[in-house]
């Protein structure tokens, strides 16, 4: 198989679609990893009871569900491309939205609060989708995004890392991610955008970790090793090398820095703006 020609080119598709069985499973080590972060990223909005919310890619539903509780006077609308893990819930303030985000719209100034964790890194339109964030947010709501700047493959002092990764790039690239500048740019972005009040928060992810990083690393290691190899990016002996150099305790190395940022938009700012 040539080296490119079995590469999907949507993210719904390709390494991490929900038709991979395993996928359930590594949302929620991703949720065990990514939560306690988003939590503090949220709360700095000084979420309010009766927030109508937006949440843009829900994944398996933790965040959505956490919001929906800080909110029981509010709503939140959970939209994602694929809802099968987010049918179970008793929480009447919570509506799940099957949709692309990039097909859906919503009436200028519905939302006092948007949300999105780990999406707009993976979506190319990710630039213009800021905007429209903010212009679905009411005067005085908030955006909220979090993605990962994962650090170049060649940056890895190790050969089996830089095999690994360099040829997940390549599968990321196809399908229009940005998982090495975008994440950087966003506290900017949201400036540009109109938004004030601006703040942000990092977290480094290190390969070889021993806690929640580390076990989800393992699996999306599993997941996209056996996309790459599928694809003739890389043979199964190139992945078991890095999998097993994950799991010696004397390795350790800086896989991706997480970014969230979020801004207000001003109390003055035109509804529709």
């Amino acid at each position: 198989m040539s080296r490119d020609t079995a590469l999907a080119t949507d993210y719904a598709s390709g390494a991490l679609s929900k038709d991979t069985p395993e996928e359930l499973q590594r949302l929620r080590l991703l949720q065990a990893w990514g939560d306690p972060d988003t939590r503090t990223a949220l709360r700095a909005t000084g979420l309010g009871g009766d927030w109508r919310c937006l949440e843009i890619g829900a994944g398996a539903g933790s965040v959505a569900r956490w919001i929906a509780d800080q909110c029981p006077d509010g709503s939140v609308t959970a939209v994602d491309i694929d809802t099968r893990y987010l049918g179970d819930t008793e929480r009447g303030n919570l509506e799940w939205r099957t949709g692309d985000i990039r097909a859906l719209d919503f009436a200028p100034g519905a939302f006092d609060l948007v949300h999105s964790r780990l999406t707009f890194c993976h979506l190319p339109e990710r630039e213009e989708l800021v905007a429209r964030a903010v212009r679905w947010l009411k005067p005085g709501g908030w955006l909220v995004l979090g993605d990962a700047m994962c650090m170049p493959a060649e940056f890895s002092a190790h050969a089996p890392v830089r095999r690994f990764f360099g040829a997940l790039e390549v599968g990321w690239t196809a399908q229009g991610s940005d998982l090495t500048r975008w994440a950087t740019t966003i506290p900017a972005r949201l400036a540009r955008a109109g938004l004030r009040d601006i703040d942000a928060l990092s977290r480094i992810n290190l390969l070889g970790d021993k806690g929640s990083y580390g076990a989800l690393a393992a699996a999306n290691i599993r997941q996209e090793g056996a996309y790459l190899v599928e694809a003739g990016l890389l043979t199964s002996a190139e992945v078991d090398e890095v999998t097993a150099l994950c799991a010696d305790p004397g390795f350790t190395d800086i896989r991706s820095i997480t970014v969230y940022a979020w801004g207000r938009k001003p109390l003055d700012a035109k509804e529709g703006s």
